[in-house]
């Protein structure tokens, strides 16, 4: 009998099937469609094989039993094809249109069994050769060429939406069939087309649905890449999902030996494995990630996870070293605060980067109202960077009035983001963002540049004007080629130095004295002067005064404000005036609101006032008529 390739093909088969079933599945819909195709390939090898039996074997059988069992395995090969063709559009299940197409076809593969069933059939039989043809054949080359040829486009219109490996396997496949059909259709002799589903089901093990691959070989929990795709298919089955991250990362960090830290954490990894109800996953080096289906049951792993790890004590099995760990938490109550798989899986990177600073026990609670300031926080990154692409930053002036000459001698250069629709952002929306992300010292650069810009276009000296303010970045500072980067942007517009002076903050000479101090004798040799900005908010550390070479000494608006409050923040502002005065340097009140607040600090004796009482800071063609109108008019 000609059954070798069916026999061997089986073998094969149960080979994968052994293998597939050694290790365990994350329950994804792609995992239960391979299945159904593992399955209904097996069942079709197996009616090949009973089918040439009987064949061989008809004289001692009724005809109608063989003819039945032969026309079985026809069938078998067009619902083969379907399993294939529901394998290739797994990613697209839940799409309503794609899933309502492939069960219609479905449909007609049931009308196309019921023809096969009721067509008349051959049988051919002689020596050890045996197979069957006629109209219930050539029904099935039809319903199984119309079946791979509707996979195919399935495959090819909606590639953007599957699996880049699932679409060239699925392709691969169906090529093999197609060229195995032909041969048999040629050389009825050879049984091939059964064994193509054979050669499918490998492909597909290999490249897609290998549990290995799924697997982390270290702790035997299921990997990051299953944890997307995990994910992705929970969002849209719409199903409950809540879920806990423990993380040992920062133990990098401290001085454990190897050997040991290894042992600690195959002991972790038994021990999460005992969790119930918990599907874990590896989702870094030295992190699990635990996902529920409810509630009770995350709470029940939270309990035992914080009391195993409680005062970050890990006992040690085989060594009488304690090990001293702290895990790091971020549990979500409800998978449902994320939109998507995607928006989740960026957000848990997110958060995890934070977690330490979360609270004293390094736990981390994700709601919704911590998922709504992330969601802004990534429109605001959006916007801001948009606007910076768009030349939709702007410069805004705020006036600095000098007490002494009665008139207005400077402004502090304040940037401001305009929106497509004309609206401005407010710099305390979108400015904490750019110095988290480091994009403020790139936005820095661009307000530098349009200040120098104004100043030229401007000719702002006859006007009154001896300097701009522009503030600078603590990510600014600490960049060795701040002072040639300014010098540049001067020289291009032809600025004189003094028309510049830069600001900066107590805490940027924290980060990198000495790559500021560099950069600030190499501006001041140039020409241009410094102010200390802020000051009396943050470290308020007197020294910041003593190091910097600066001429300028700015109040806080909240310091100026304090002072009209309390009689401490009076004798405090004072004597640090009287300080700053001893210096030779001068004194700038920021935050000024009102009349009597500008009285009374003039009568003090500051140098600069600025504030809201004389303006807000406005665009750079209604700061010019301000200047018109009140040091020229």
């Amino acid at each position: 009998m000609n059954i070798q390739m069916q026999v061997g093909g089986l073998l094969i088969l149960f080979l994968v099937l052994f293998y597939y079933k050694r290790h365990g599945t994350v329950g994804l819909y792609a995992e239960k469609l391979f299945r159904r195709a593992l399955y209904a390939t097996i069942v079709c090898l197996i009616l090949d094989i009973v089918s040439i039996v009987l064949i061989v074997n008809r004289d001692s059988l009724p005809l109608w039993l063989v003819e039945f069992e032969c026309k079985a395995y026809l069938i078998s090969l067009v619902w083969n094809g379907y399993m294939a063709l529901s394998y290739a559009s797994a990613d697209t299940h839940y799409l309503m249109r794609m899933n309502r197409l492939v069960q219609r076809f479905g449909v007609a593969v049931v009308i196309a069994s019921m023809i096969i069933l009721l067509l008349p059939i051959n049988i051919y039989c002689e020596g050890s050769v045996a197979y069957t043809y006629g109209p219930a054949c050539l029904a099935t080359y039809c319903a199984a060429l119309i079946t791979i040829i509707f996979t195919i486009y399935i495959v090819l219109t909606q590639r953007s939406e599957i699996n880049p490996k699932r679409v060239n396997a699925i392709l691969m496949w169906m090529t093999i069939w197609i060229a195995l059909a032909v041969t048999q259709f040629f050389f009825e002799q050879f049984l091939l087309v059964g064994f193509a589903g054979v050669m499918g089901i490998v492909i597909l093990f290999f490249e897609l649905e290998n549990p290995e691959a799924n697997i982390d070989r270290r702790t035997g929990f299921f990997n990051n890449y299953t944890f997307v795709d995990y994910l992705k298919q929970k969002y849209k089955e719409n199903a409950f999902m809540c879920g806990m991250l423990v993380s040992f990362e920062d133990i990098h960090a401290r001085d454990i030996p190897s050997e040991q830290l290894d042992e600690a954490f195959a002991e972790i990894a038994d021990f999460f494995r005992h969790i119930p109800n918990a599907t874990l996953f590896r989702t870094e080096d030295r992190e699990f990630t635990l996902v529920f289906d409810n509630h009770g049951a995350l709470e029940n792993a939270y309990h035992m996870v914080s009391e195993r790890f409680k005062n970050g004590w890990l006992e040690k099995r085989f060594s009488s070293v304690p090990l001293y760990l702290e895990p790091q938490y971020i549990i979500m109550p409800t998978a449902s605060v994320a939109k998507s798989a995607d928006e989740l899986i960026g957000f848990l990177k997110y958060f995890r980067a934070h977690v330490s600073k979360a609270s004293d026990n390094n736990v981390m609670i994700i709601d919704e109202a911590m998922m709504a300031r992330k969601r802004a926080r990534e429109e605001m990154m959006s916007a801001l960077i948009s606007a910076m692409n768009e030349d939709r930053v702007e410069v805004f002036f705020q006036p600095i009035y000098s007490t002494k000459e009665k008139r207005f001698v400077s402004a502090e250069a304040l940037v401001r983001l305009r929106k497509p629709d004309g609206t401005i952002i407010p710099p305390g929306l979108f400015i904490p963002i750019a110095e988290e992300t480091g994009i403020v010292a790139q936005l820095g650069e661009i307000v530098f540049e349009k200040t120098c810009r104004f100043i030229k276009e401007n000719d702002i000296e006859q006007y009154g004007i001896r300097y701009i303010e522009i503030n600078l970045s603590v990510v600014q500072c600490e960049n060795a080629k701040l002072a040639k980067n300014c010098i540049d942007i001067m020289e291009k517009y032809k600025v004189k130095p003094p028309l510049i002076n830069l600001e900066i903050t107590e805490t940027t000479s924290v980060v990198m004295k000495k790559t500021l101090m560099k950069n600030m004798q190499e501006l001041i040799d140039y020409g241009v002067e410094f102010s200390l900005d802020d000051f009396g908010n943050g470290q308020s550390n007197l020294n910041y005064i003593v190091d910097m070479p600066v001429q300028i000494v700015k109040f806080d608006r909240d310091m100026t404000q304090a002072y009209f409050k309390s009689e401490k923040a009076r004798f405090v502002l004072q004597a640090a005036m009287n300080m700053v005065h001893d210096m030779h340097l001068k004194v700038v009140a920021e935050g000024v609101e009102t009349q009597e607040q500008f009285e009374v600090l003039e009568a003090m004796g500051v140098d600069y006032i600025q504030g809201y009482h004389f303006s807000k800071p406005v665009e750079g063609r209604l700061f010019i008529e301000f200047l018109k109108s009140h040091n020229l008019g």
